[in-house]
This record gives C-alpha cells, structure tokens and sequence, in this order.
C-alpha cells in the first residue's frame, strides 16, 4: 500500500490519537450541571458537515464550580460518561473519556472555563491549576496545525528536567503532567 493510503487510513483510525480514551478529570470538587451524552464519534480528518450548534460540543459535561464559574468539558466519548447532573464530584474525579464528538476534526478535549452553565451562552474565563509540570514543548501553532493537516506526529521537544509551576494557567503548545498522574 502506497506511504499516503495508509498514512490516510491512520489519520483516520480513532485509536491512531494518543488522547482517544485517555481520562478526564474533575479540576474541582464541584456539582455537575449538564451533561450530554449519546453523540456519535466522528471520524478524524475532517470537520463534520451540518452539525446543529447545540451539537457542536458533542458528549460533554459542565461542572458548576461555585462563584458563577462553570468548567466544560466537550468531545468525550459517547457511553464513557461516568456522572450525572446534580451530583457532586471531587478533584481528580474520572468523569470521561476523551473522544472525538461534535463539532471536532480529531479526538481532543474542549475545556475551558466559563462564566454560566452554557458553552453557547457564555463568556470564558481565565484560571489558574494549582501545580503541574511543564514536560515538554512544541514548535508553535503552526507546526501543531501542519501536524493535525498531515496526519503526522507533532514534535515534541522534552522538557528535562520537567519545570513545576504553581497557581498558573498552562500557555499553549505546552506538554504538562499532574504529580501522581
């Protein structure tokens, strides 16, 4: 098979992503308040056609944080979903897995923080994560782009030893790792 045929069929392939079904995590000790569940995995490579915006999230799960902040969540795995709207979860928390669902053109996870329970309807904010490592680099958002075009592995540049940072709000294009995880 020809090097572009299969690198095609790659790009393709759900399981071809490091990320698919990899855990999601609660940021926070937190009540759920909206969870979607039940969208279709798209397939990688291309953006979905006719997708209705309230679709565009696919499976996701927003957390109610306390002080009108709000964490979402979105493209998880359809049936990966482990909680349910009015419970409360903690830190640290499986709620997920990461998928490829909605408005996506490969498996990755959509978070942000928001100032209301509707990704559609509200603003985002900034945060800060407590402590993380900074493990590695990437060559930028151009090289990030060209890879997810491609098909192609994004070069990472390790970060050794690993730089702890606290009470900041990862930048992007940075590899970071959670003590313990």
């Amino acid at each position: 098979m020809p090097a572009d045929e299969s690198m095609s069929a790659r790009v393709k392939k759900l399981e071809s992503y490091a990320i698919f079904g990899q855990p999601v995590l609660a940021v926070a000790d937190a009540l759920v308040v909206l969870v979607i569940d039940g969208e279709p995995e798209q397939t990688p490579g291309n953006y979905p056609t006719n997708i209705a915006l309230d679709k565009a999230d696919g499976n996701a799960v927003i957390l109610d944080l306390g002080a009108h902040h709000y964490a979402l969540y979105a493209h998880m795995q359809p049936g990966s979903i482990k909680v349910r709207t009015g419970e409360k979860v903690h830190l640290g928390q499986v709620i997920g897995l990461v998928g490829d669902t909605g408005n996506s053109i490969v498996p990755h996870l959509h978070f942000q923080v928001t100032d209301g329970p509707s990704s559609l309807s509200s603003n985002g904010l900034p945060y800060e994560i407590s402590e993380f490592q900074v493990t590695g680099t990437t060559a930028g958002t151009k090289a990030f782009d060209e890879a997810e075009a491609n098909g192609t592995p994004l070069p990472i540049t390790p970060v050794v030893p690993p730089r702890a940072v606290k009470q900041a709000m990862p930048l992007d294009q940075l590899i970071i790792s959670f003590a313990g995880r």
